[in-house]
């Protein structure tokens, strides 16, 4: 069986993610995106469907399909609209942590209505002056009795602060004497006294996924909404990056067809001096690159996506096919672009904000120089 072939269970997956993307968010989503709006009925309808819950277990109400069910969702959403594809993608980071880490308890609690769709989650992790650094995450959780106590910010919190938004994950430091080591992980529902949100900003990409800032300002969480063990948040987040890592590829990969897509659509019907400007070898052979390339990078992204369902280790290969898709994705959105020509830098067009989406894709949940970093590791293994 090839790593491409999908099973039953998969291929009715993408047939109902397709349906959806091809009718209720190509139909409508326009506006949205060119007004950089949350597209709050467009998500209910999405989060009826079920499809929020496709990576987790049915007994909390999941499908079972595992992060390759959810590389299906992602590609196929970003297909239309990349920024409906961060939706769904940023939603999968909180509950895959509660989903590996949490207790019974928690899972029934908060993860349950996640799978069904009865709200949408968000991440907490990077902070003003961290990046990338997780190891150096400043926000502290101070013990208290039967609580800990939360102070500090975060930053690009994609999905809070929306109607949908019905809790944040959120890593502190408990232990500052054990550095990296000495991180955890909180549930914080929305409505926790001290817990506020900042206004979204305005993005070149992911336009309709509101990024926000997250405050905590002596926000008093219960020991039992940490989630796993105390001190085991920097495993964690790896663990979580590395998934989100397959699903931003995945992502890439769509957006990357939507490229091509578009491109064939105008290259095929637009003349110059009488003769298709697809006469012209100068464009359909960088089509063609972008093409090998799809094929690639669906063996890439299946292949890491089953290594994390096998739980197998797979954070170097999620790094390369992060790597090699997001990168991808800005190469295919250049070409698509120079295929329209003039007409490619006006907003009428949707070729023209798939370049500002591509960008996104390279940045988040590590930039292509952090996934080198960890690539490069292997040569000194």
């Amino acid at each position: 069986m090839s790593l491409l072939d999908l099973n039953d269970d998969e291929r009715l997956l993408k047939d109902a993610v397709e349906d959806f993307a091809e009718t209720a968010l190509r139909e409508n989503i326009s506006g949205f995106v060119l007004k950089h709006r949350f597209p709050t009925e467009l998500v209910k309808q999405f989060l009826s469907l079920g499809f929020m819950g496709t990576a987790y277990d049915a007994d909390y109400d999941g499908s079972g399909l595992g992060t390759r069910g959810a590389s299906i969702v992602a590609e196929a959403l970003a297909r239309v609209e990349p920024g409906f594809a961060a939706i769904y993608l940023c939603n999968s980071a909180p509950m895959t942590v509660i989903s590996r880490y949490g207790s019974h308890d928690q899972k029934q609690k908060w993860l349950a209505p996640l799978c069904r769709g009865e709200m949408i989650a968000s991440f907490g992790v990077t902070e003003p002056s961290g990046g990338s650094d997780v190891a150096s995450i400043k926000v502290k959780a101070t013990e208290d009795g039967d609580d800990f106590i939360l102070n500090g910010s975060k930053i690009f919190s994609t999905n809070a602060g929306t109607p949908l938004h019905g809790l944040s994950t959120v890593v502190a430091v408990t232990d500052p004497e054990r550095g990296p080591k000495g991180l955890s992980t909180f549930i914080v529902p929305v409505g926790t006294p001290g817990f506020s949100v900042g206004k979204p900003g305005i993005k070149i990409g992911w336009r309709i996924a509101d990024s926000v800032e997250l405050f905590f300002d002596n926000c008093r969480v219960p020991k039992d909404q940490m989630i796993g063990k105390r001190g085991d948040g920097l495993k964690q987040i790896l663990t979580t990056l590395s998934v989100g890592r397959i699903l931003v590829a995945a992502t890439g990969l769509g957006l990357s067809r939507k490229a091509v897509d578009l491109a064939k659509a105008y290259g095929r019907e637009r003349k110059i001096g009488g003769k298709p400007i697809f006469d012209n070898q100068g464009l359909t052979f960088p089509l063609a690159d972008v093409l090998t390339k799809i094929h690639a990078g669906e063996l890439m992204v299946r292949h890491s996506a089953s290594l994390s369902d096998a739980n197998r280790q797979f954070r170097t290969e999620t790094s390369m096919t992060k790597l090699f898709c997001s990168e991808l994705a800005s190469e295919a959105a250049d070409i698509a672009v120079q295929v329209h020509g003039g007409y490619g830098i006006f907003e009428e067009f949707e070729v023209s904000g798939l370049l500002g989406e591509a960008k996104v894709l390279q940045i988040v949940e590590g930039t292509s120089e952090v996934q080198r970093l960890v690539i490069a590791r292997e040569l000194s293994a």
